[in-house]
């Protein structure tokens, strides 16, 4: 009877061990396929085929992607709580993201990837932010999209990589996560820095920078331009003068002149606008670099090794 019992109980252990999920939040992937890639139609480009292939399909409700499994169940959900709540007071995306392997050339490529081809991003920009530890380059990485671009520059990302970084170097992957959306949450509430203010973002989710010219320097411009223009028609009042007065002195003195008639000719002087303008990732004084990933969109962003 005893014995009976025994075999029993150890039947029920087996089978609750058993039903006890591994994760407290299992990643839910997708697969790919030459005919269904599952990314946006206007991402699929002629040479980005291998670049779509080569990133994880996942379901974008997800935003916490352990695959380098640097985390408790407990720690994932509590990420998670943290990120909703992100995502809740702020209508930016928020996604956190470790990997152990990395067939990209580099993290950038890879947080740029993974954001651009699942379905990321809030509004028609798809604003966000998402963070990357990558064990395989050994690299903490942030990558920006949309308004993200524009509301963490430069100087807010080395900050908020900082914010992270000594808790990485000491494996220590929860805290590194948890106060970088401490320091995120911290610059979006301060809103878009005025290093910045030249920042277009477009309807897509583009950004350009566009450069004024100082008042000032219009104004030093305009006095140049107009004093060359002043002395142009000057100079050649006093020339038509001079001709004048040459001719009436010559007929008065019965002098034969010999003219050369010059038929729908006419004489222009033009400005050369010499001006160039610039185009590029960074503002120049401070502002987001970005650049183009693999599908064409822009993104800002920076990482450091550890």
């Amino acid at each position: 009877m005893k014995k009976w019992i025994y075999y029993f109980c150890l039947i029920i252990l087996l089978i609750l061990i058993s039903i006890i999920p591994t994760s407290a939040k299992e990643i839910r992937t997708c697969t790919r396929t030459v005919d269904n890639l599952k990314v946006r139609d206007e991402f699929i480009l002629k040479n980005n085929l291998n670049d779509i292939m080569e990133t994880p399909c996942v379901d974008d409700v997800d935003k916490v992607y352990d695959f380098a499994d640097l985390l408790s169940d407990l720690e994932e959900e509590k990420l998670f709580e943290e990120v909703t709540e992100f995502i809740n007071n702020s209508n930016y995306d928020l996604v956190l993201v470790t990997t152990a392997e990395n067939p990209k050339s580099d993290a950038a490529s890879y947080a740029d990837d993974f954001y651009d081809y699942n379905y990321f991003g809030k509004n028609e920009t798809r604003d966000g932010v998402l963070v990357l530890i990558d064990m395989a380059t050994r690299e903490l990485y942030i990558s920006t999209t949309g308004y993200g671009i524009k509301m963490f520059d430069d100087i807010r990302i080395d900050d908020i990589l900082d914010s992270g970084y000594d808790y990485i170097t000491n494996e220590d992957y929860f805290n590194t996560f948890s106060f970088m959306i401490q320091k995120i949450s911290y610059y979006y509430n301060l809103g878009f820095p005025e290093s910045n203010n030249n920042l277009i973002i477009d309807e897509s989710g583009h950004a350009s920078y566009i450069h004024y010219m100082p008042y000032p320097l219009i104004g030093f411009i305009s006095i140049i331009v107009s004093t060359i223009v002043s002395i142009i028609f000057y100079n050649s009042s006093r020339l038509k003068l001079k001709v004048e007065n040459t001719i009436s002195y010559m007929k008065n003195k019965k002098i034969n002149l010999v003219r050369d008639n010059l038929v729908n000719s006419v004489v222009t002087h033009t400005l050369r606008n010499t001006s160039t303008g610039s185009s590029g990732g960074s503002s120049g004084s401070g502002g987001s670099s970005f650049h183009t990933s693999s599908s064409g969109s822009s993104h800002g962003g920076g990482g450091r090794h550890f």
